[in-house]
């Protein structure tokens, strides 16, 4: 008798056997077979089909069983065929078993679809659905997983009331995140333009003046230095072409 592996309940095995009298094949005669499952007494007969001499082969035999849930078979089970009529040169051969084979009872892994592989790495590991992943609506920690860049995103896929508060803080952005290249080229002139929304309509000597008063006002060493140490004021002219010539905006002196 040999074993036949594990199967899938509603699968269909074939299992050969021989017999043979003085070690020559013989034709198996009136033979009929049943199905055992487990130290069971219950004999299942329906779906088996014995075919003797199988492809005219004198004394083998075919045994067809069709182990669905129908015909009375169940997974995590052990079956056993054997024949129940029959006689070999003559000789009764009632009770021979001629095979066995197990239902969904040994595989430590199956997959829920029948014929379907499992993935796994060289390493032994299986691959992830990430549309099949259990328990979706638990949070998943990724804080090791690299999440490709997004390419595009829809505008107003990303709307303020999506965003927490303090979600982006000056503490979760690096140094130098933004720097010049993140910028666009108009930046500056956005900036001062919403300065200048915010204050009211102010020329650009009372702006360079709110600029001074802030800078100035930091410490008085700061402040200190916008003065040569003759007391002129050079420092302070070459701050206010700085200023006019990034924002393209005169600066007249008050007398």
């Amino acid at each position: 008798m040999s074993h036949h592996g594990d199967i899938r309940l509603g699968d269909t095995i074939d299992v050969k056997f021989t017999t043979a009298v003085g070690g020559t094949p013989t034709t198996l005669s009136g033979g009929t077979v049943a199905a055992y499952i487990g130290n069971s007494t219950t004999e299942l007969t329906a779906g088996i089909t014995l075919t003797t001499d199988f492809d005219s082969r004198t004394g083998m035999h075919n045994v067809r069983v069709v182990a669905s849930s129908g015909n009375g078979y169940a997974t995590a089970t052990n079956v056993i065929l054997v024949l129940t009529a029959g006689t070999v040169g003559g000789v009764s051969v009632v009770g021979y078993v001629v095979g066995s084979f197990s239902i969904e009872a040994r595989s430590a892994v199956m997959p829920t679809t029948a014929g379907r592989t499992l993935d796994v790495s060289t390493g032994g590991e299986a691959g992830v659905d990430w549309a099949n992943v259990g328990s979706p609506t638990t949070t998943v920690d990724l804080s090791g997983t690299t999440i490709g860049v997004v390419t595009a995103l829809a505008a107003g896929a990303i709307a303020a009331a999506s965003i927490a508060a303090n979600a982006i803080t000056a503490a979760k952005i690096a140094a130098d995140a933004i720097g010049a290249s993140q910028l666009a080229t108009d930046a500056v002139t956005e900036i001062w333009a919403k300065v200048i929304e915010t204050n009211g309509s102010i020329t650009a000597q009372q702006g360079m003046s709110l600029i001074l008063a802030a800078v100035a006002g930091v410490t008085t060493d700061l402040g200190a230095t916008l003065k040569d140490p003759s007391g002129t004021t050079t420092r302070i002219s070459a701050t206010i072409n700085n200023f006019q010539e990034r924002t393209a905006m005169t600066v007249t002196p008050s007398a």
